[in-house]
């Protein structure tokens, strides 16, 4: 039967849990589906008195490995969420206990079909790290190289997948419902959930990005990408080069001999900046623990390539006209520049929001650049996006907030360290660049290609259409989306009306039999069965109505 491959039907149990964490902790989220008769323990007053966003924290930690990534990944939203709860979200501790060597090895032997003891001189049964998705254990390659070899904890897609089941279809319904506001779709932010933690969960890509930013920073003085060993890397199983080193949390602790922290501050800056204006390609999430300084040299060493960005060069080039436009002050070419090339909606008060920007610019772009803090700069930027409803793709918040996360980590290295100035000095490097010769001529040569196929087509197509005005064979096609809109409501609302008539038909037929016949077993049973009959065709009007409402 149909209702039993339904993801409700499937994933129940899992689907009540995460209803009674939410309800527990102050989220009502039962109100969103059809079980409002389940009885829950009556949320504690220590819970009431929380700030939600803490709430909301302890309920994605307590649900397990999907909604701790969704919350990691919310944290990165600037642009949907206010700044208190990306700090809070932040906080998510991905860390776990470790499973069973055994687990592991079974797990390794069937992704490389062969025993560890072939595979490998040594393999540490105990994991130098374990985080909610993977462990990572220290091993020597045959060939004698040292590896980290990062093993996916068994189970985990099948748990993930079932948790993406329920959240697709609770998004789906409230979608319909409207339960968010109109300019934020669930749906597509469960899309979005998808996309990130099926990549993340498939070692592959990871090792494709891997290699990729090891290509783009091969001649890169002061940053180093592991090697990546695609022979042994399979979905589950991603082997790479082992690095001895310090990562940034815990590189004051250490107190390394010839550190110079402004430098390496300057070296992370200039690699993110690297990334996203010059290569197109950028690691999306840039803090200090995917961030190690490599010994004795000093590099620093970019790790974690689960979740990366990629931009074309015409959205770059749109970005770079943006952030150079708030460096002047200019909100005005800032508003016409978004609204351009970035927003997804338009702009109901163009004047509001150039005077909003105006306010922000002034107060946060100084003279001395140096002075600049971006991370207080991008969250007002974006607190007047979302008081004026607007939307933009992802991408957008992704590059902003790794310029954010670059500068943190900086000032982690450095307290007075700030990014403005090597961004402003970048946006202007690749501004000279596209205005130069070679550039310039490119495109003019691109332009004359596209007028040179008009040209050539012109006269053949204008014919044409004088033919057909001439033989009264010229057609029009219209097309109106709202229109169609307004045909399938009407469409929609005939139906109810339809199934209400039937409804009521059996409803009175059925009353009139079992009043009338009730002591002639056979008619008094037909009665009870059009009662049947309505209340299915009752429910799927109810159906009907929350599906289209």
């Amino acid at each position: 039967m149909l209702i039993f491959q339904h993801p409700m039907y499937r994933n129940f149990k899992r689907f009540r849990e995460i209803i009674r964490v939410f309800n527990k902790y102050g989220f009502a989220l039962h109100r969103l589906v059809f079980f409002e008769r389940w009885t829950f323990p009556p949320i504690s007053k220590q819970i009431l008195t929380n700030p939600p966003q803490l709430n909301l924290r302890m309920a994605l930690e307590e649900l397990g490995t999907t909604f701790i990534k969704i919350g990691q990944i919310l944290s990165t939203r600037i642009d949907l969420l206010s700044e208190d709860y990306c700090r809070e979200l932040k906080k998510l501790q991905d860390d776990t206990t470790p499973v069973p060597f055994e687990e592991i090895r079974e797990v390794v032997e069937l992704e490389l079909k062969a025993k560890i003891e072939e595979l490998f001189l040594e393999f540490d049964p105990i994991p130098i790290a374990s985080a909610s998705i993977a462990q990572v254990h220290r091993a020597v390659l045959k060939s004698g190289e040292k590896v980290a070899v990062k093993v996916q904890k068994p189970n985990i897609e099948k748990k993930v997948n079932a948790d993406l089941e329920i959240l697709s279809y609770v998004a789906g319904f409230s979608d319909r419902l409207k339960i968010f506001s109109e300019n934020i779709s669930f749906s597509e932010l469960v899309a979005e959930f998808r996309k990130n933690l099926t990549r993340e969960i498939d070692f592959l890509y990871e090792s494709v990005n891997a290699m990729k930013f090891r290509e783009n920073f091969k001649a890169q003085e002061g940053i180093y990408i592991p090697q990546v060993f695609p022979r042994y890397s399979t979905r589950k199983v991603l082997i790479m080069e082992l690095i001895e080193g310090v990562r940034l949390t815990r590189i004051h602790d250490c107190h390394i001999q010839g550190l110079d922290c402004q430098l390496l501050a300057e070296r992370g800056a200039l690699a993110v900046l690297k990334m996203i204006f010059e290569d197109g390609f950028f690691h999306a999430d840039p803090h200090p623990g995917n961030i190690m300084v490599k010994e004795p040299n000093g590099e620093l060493v970019f790790l974690d390539f689960g979740i990366v960005g990629a931009i074309d060069s015409e959205t770059r080039g749109s970005i770079v006209k943006i952030l150079l436009a708030a460096l002047e002050k200019d909100a005005s070419r800032v508003v016409s520049y978004i609204e351009e090339d970035i927003l997804t909606v338009p702009i109901k008060s163009p004047v509001g929001l150039r005077l909003d920007l105006n306010e922000v610019l002034e107060r946060y772009i100084t003279a001395d650049l140096k002075e600049m803090n971006l991370n207080n700069l991008v969250t007002d930027f974006f607190y007047i996006l979302r008081k004026h409803n607007l939307r933009f793709p992802a991408h957008f918040a992704s590059i902003l907030r790794a310029l954010v996360v670059a500068e943190g980590t900086g000032m982690m290295l450095n307290p007075h360290f700030t990014i403005a100035p090597y961004l402003e000095k970048t946006l202007r490097k690749l501004f000279a660049r596209a205005m130069d010769y070679e550039n310039v001529s490119k495109k003019a040569f691109h332009y004359l290609f596209d007028w040179k196929k008009l040209i050539e087509e012109f006269p053949g197509k204008g014919h044409e259409i004088l033919t057909k005005l001439s033989s009264g064979r010229f057609n029009i096609k219209f097309e109106n989306k709202e229109l169609e809109e307004i045909g399938k409501k009407i469409d929609s609302i005939s139906n109810r009306v339809s199934l209400s008539i039937i409804l009521a038909a059996f409803l009175i037929g059925s009353s009139l039999i079992y009043t009338n016949y009730q002591y002639l077993k056979s008619l008094s049973i037909l009665g009870i069965l059009g009662y049947i009959i309505a209340a299915f065709l009752g429910i799927m009007l109810i159906f009907e109505m929350l599906r289209h409402r």
